[in-house]
């Protein structure tokens, strides 16, 4: 990979970037694959709760994360910003440093996506910082290595992910919906989610109703198609997610599901007013968000450049 120096001016500036939590519309697993991954079918949408990820460069190669609030998530070599980090450098031959600032809004093993989007700020962000010769392929190569649906935050917006979850079909965005997305004190591990999962593939069906679901996409939702077939197995191992999706059902939303693995859950609503009396009967103790969808304009990982040292 080419790598072009950047101006001097740029060597000392701060980049930041906001990158938006999603939530799936439906997820359908279909059993495990030969690389040990799951199939699976699901429905992204991009949602107006975000993380802010800053960079700036180092006088040496040192990769560094400080984390806001302190503790919100691991600041380690583990975490995903400095994976990206690390994942770039070895792909590009670039040996630069960086120093990042997350500032953490998105929950943790929520099924929001959060490390992912976090990842695929920090790919966006390096290739600015670094001035790296990476197009959209490379970076959606990129993405994949690090995670199933990093390359859906890359794109952002209304999509529909299949294989892994990496394999994305943009759809056209929807007007968008009000959204309460409430989270109860618990994490919900995805591998220990998977590992519950398991013996329950054995008989089920083969197929799908990917074609006829994207086709409804494009027209209206039919929020009768949808469904997350992960909620059984976390209902059973995490009851406090039972509980969430049932104070949210009283409600009378449109709809309401669990996120991903969970245990973030969320319902839609037709107008503001009803989605914020809604959330005015959740636990104080909750996570809660209410907002809205967002189309795939304002998902995109615009980086902005701040003035010299004004992230710092």
């Amino acid at each position: 990979c080419r790598i072009s120096r950047p101006a001097t001016d740029e060597m000392d500036r701060v980049f930041t970037v906001a990158p938006a939590a999603k939530i799936n519309l439906h997820l359908e697993i279909f059993g495990r694959r030969p690389d040990g991954w799951h199939e699976l079918r699901t429905v992204y949408q991009s949602i107006d709760l975000r993380d802010h990820l800053t960079v700036e460069p180092t006088r040496d190669d040192e990769l560094s994360l400080v984390v806001a609030p302190a503790g919100a998530v691991t600041d380690g070599e583990d975490n995903l910003v400095l994976r990206a980090a690390r994942l770039v450098r070895r792909r590009t031959g670039c040996e630069r440093g960086a120093r990042f600032v997350l500032r953490k809004r998105i929950p943790v093993e929520a099924g929001l996506g959060g490390g992912s989007a976090d990842a695929a700020a920090a790919i966006v962000l390096l290739r600015r910082l670094w001035g790296c010769d990476l197009d959209a392929k490379r970076m959606d190569g990129l993405a994949r290595e690090l995670g199933s649906d990093v390359p859906f935050f890359l794109h952002g917006g209304l999509a529909l992910g299949s294989g892994r979850g990496d394999e994305l079909s943009e759809l056209p965005d929807p007007e968008a919906f009000w959204v309460v997305v409430a989270v109860p004190e618990v994490r919900v591990p995805t591998s220990e989610v998977f590992a519950r999962l398991r013996p329950r593939l054995t008989s089920h069906r083969h197929g799908g109703t990917l074609d006829p679901l994207a086709a409804g996409l494009r027209g209206r939702f039919d929020w009768r198609e949808m469904t997350n077939e992960l909620e059984g197995v976390v209902l059973e191992g995490w009851p406090e997610v039972g509980g969430c999706l049932r104070m949210l059902r009283s409600q009378d939303p449109v709809h309401t599901s669990m996120s991903g693995s969970g245990g973030a859950c969320f319902s839609v609503f037709r107008d503001e007013a009803a989605a914020r009396r809604a959330s005015c009967g959740l636990p104080e103790n909750w996570f809660v968000h209410v907002g809205t969808t967002v189309p795939r304009s304002s998902a995109r990982l615009e980086v902005e450049a701040l003035c010299d040292g004004g992230g710092r």
